[in-house]
């Protein structure tokens, strides 16, 4: 019963609740059916943390249960001898993360910090932009779109270059290939980019609509051939594939934690529990433990000790937060909210991420659209609860990606700097193109293209409001910043509006452009230059890959928080293990380089205390 209110209370705020949305008989079903549902065990967060004790004395603890958290905890348990606790803010993995087809309907429920930028002018239309980011066991590998990309070797030997030895790509694809499961036999015989064994599942879905290959054949028909970009060469089309088994999705606490939780007695995992700030003695400038706060209650707090160190694992977002909470970071900032400074570093700087737009739209309509009936949508759902098979088992049009290059790419080389993410819309009234929010990926009649910025110039920050730990921080994305990047947006509409939606393959289909010029941006001509930088400007959208606030980089780089051993500087028995280390963000999804980091520090936290 107890999982059952909970997804009612997940799925209530729901648009898919709303009057507008024909679906609400299929919510109602799965209501009933989802309970039945086989996934993680449902810890209410009403009871948590009460197997945490005020004082408890443990060799590690890593703080925050995220993508790099669960993967640095259940490796460092590997040694029998370590106690190992992992403290995470959110509640344990719901069941519904499970289904490919929910990806959307974790973001902005109580699994999501639901963080806002300031307002700006020059993106999102000058108001406040939405980052979903996980506040949940499993961290972002709950809420994202479960996309395995690891980036461009050209990206990783630049963090080398920076003075970050050990971090070129011929060093850390053996992190990549020590967690990969690849269940694709096309894939997992390129054995130079490829492993078997590991506890990551890694796959294509076995289900693909009828749009899927269309896409695919519609992006070959202009020359880009179908790649395997985790294979050795990025420019071209790809079925992309993703952590994921057999129509479940894999995040790094079914990988990592869940196999080991309830078998190995030196790791502990507690969730609902913030940590609110690291413990460092003052003087000889050690971390000693962390204090924490019960989420739901929030004034009850307490400490936990370690013997040997404390691993901030919160994400780009969160970590320098808890840092600067820590008393470590710029000590104006610091000093101006009451905090005590023990180490003045640039925490918080250098804040990266992927900026992105709703650009051109494909109308779906007759035969290739996939909207079902009421009937049809329980039928299915039926079929996924029973086998995990059917469209509820993959994401619709969102399997399908491609790299391209703009004007400012080298097309001498395979270093495309536009990456595609196809995801799908129902539009229910099509005179004004609203849509029914929330509905199942798998569930569409129009696919929109993110004409992503994979190689963004723009930096941003992020810093504290003030030391209270339970305050939202201030978050200033720059998107745009640097003109270039808004260039790479237009380039990359101009090619979905002139090229591809041109294609034979798609004409020959009944998948055509839609012309009708989006509200905010219908005093221009569509399809002009100018209408596409008001897209970019006006319907701005985040992939969600936030990084680089706590750089890593040599003692040489005044910008750098950590050396490359991500050893916060100047702070002994502390670093940090996500993607804030991450000097410079590469050209792919941030999952699978995060997932690589920790298991490369796990080795180096192995070796520095074995």
């Amino acid at each position: 019963m107890t999982l059952f209110r909970e997804i009612i209370a997940v799925y209530w705020s729901s648009a898919m609740a709303s009057a507008a949305c024909p679906a609400t008989k299929f919510l109602c079903y799965l209501l009933w059916l989802l309970p039945k549902m086989n996934g993680p065990q449902w810890t209410n967060e009403d009871l948590s943390p009460l197997n945490l004790v005020d004082g408890e004395r443990h060799d590690f603890i890593v703080v925050g249960g995220g993508s790099a958290g669960c993967v640095v905890a259940s490796r460092l348990s590997e040694i029998n001898d370590w106690k190992v606790l992992l403290l995470e803010a959110g509640g344990e993995e719901p069941p519904q993360a499970d289904v490919p087809a929910f990806i959307p309907l974790n973001w902005e429920t109580r699994f999501d910090w639901q963080y806002q930028t300031e307002p700006e002018d020059g993106y999102c239309g000058g108001k406040s932009c939405t980052w979903n980011a996980g506040k949940v066991l499993g961290g972002g590998s709950i809420l994202n779109g479960m996309i395995y990309n690891r980036g461009n070797a050209r990206c990783y030997d630049k963090w080398k270059e920076l003075g970050n030895d050990g971090w070129g790509f011929e060093d850390v694809l053996p992190y990549f290939k020590k967690s990969e499961n690849n269940r694709d036999p096309s894939r997992a015989a390129n054995t130079n980019y490829h492993a078997v064994g590991g506890l990551l599942n890694v796959q294509r879905f076995s289900y693909q609509d009828k749009n899927v290959q269309l896409l695919m054949d519609a992006f070959q028909e202009l020359g880009y051939k179908d790649v395997d970009i985790n294979g050795g060469t990025q420019t071209g089309t790809t079925l992309l594939q993703f952590t994921q088994k057999d129509g479940r999705r894999m995040s790094t606490n079914r990988a990592f934690i869940a196999p080991f939780r309830n078998k190995r007695k030196n790791l502990k995992v507690v969730t609902n529990v913030r940590v609110t700030k690291v413990l460092i003695e003052p003087n000889s400038k050690t971390a000693y433990g962390v204090e924490y706060a019960s989420e739901r209650h929030r004034h009850v707090t307490g400490k936990a000790y370690v013997n040997k160190e404390v691993i901030v694992s919160s994400g780009a977002l969160k970590s320098p937060h808890v840092l600067m909470l820590s008393g470590i970071g710029p000590r104006s900032t610091l000093s101006s909210a009451g905090i005590d400074v023990i180490m003045d570093l640039p925490v918080g700087k250098n804040l990266q991420d992927h900026v992105t737009c709703v650009g051109p739209q494909l109308k779906v309509e007759g035969k290739q659209q996939t909207l079902s009936s009421n009937q049809n949508i329980i039928r299915h759902f039926r079929e996924y609860v029973r086998n995990h098979k059917g469209p509820f088992s993959a994401p619709g049009s969102l399997q399908v990606s491609a790299y391209i290059k703009s004007r400012y790419a080298d097309p001498a080389i395979d270093f495309p700097d536009i990456q595609y993410f196809l995801p799908s819309q129902a539009v229910f009234n099509t005179s004004t193109g609203q849509i029914r929010l929330n509905t199942p990926f798998c569930e569409y009649n129009r696919i929109y293209f993110q004409p992503s910025v994979m190689l963004e110039k723009s930096i941003g920050y992020i810093t504290i409001r003030n030391k209270d730990p339970f305050l939202q921080p201030v978050i200033v994305p720059n998107y745009f910043k640097n003109i270039e990047d808004l260039n790479v947006i237009i380039d990359a509409c101009n090619f979905v509006a002139k090229n591809l939606s041109n294609t034979k393959v798609l004409k020959d289909a009944g998948v055509y452009l839609d012309t009708r010029p989006l509200p905010d941006c219908a005093h221009l001509e569509f399809g002009t230059d100018d209408y596409w930088a008001c897209l970019g400007r006006n319907y701005t959208e985040t992939l969600h890959h936030f990084s680089g606030t706590c750089k890593m980089g040599p003692d040489s780089d005044p910008e750098a928080v950590l050396d490359p051993q991500l050893r916060v500087r100047g702070v002994k028995h502390l670093r940090v293990v996500d993607a804030s280390i991450i000097p410079t963000l590469g050209n792919s999804n941030t999952n699978a380089p995060v997932i690589m980091i920790a298991e490369k520090a796990s080795d180096m936290i192995k070796e520095a205390w074995q």
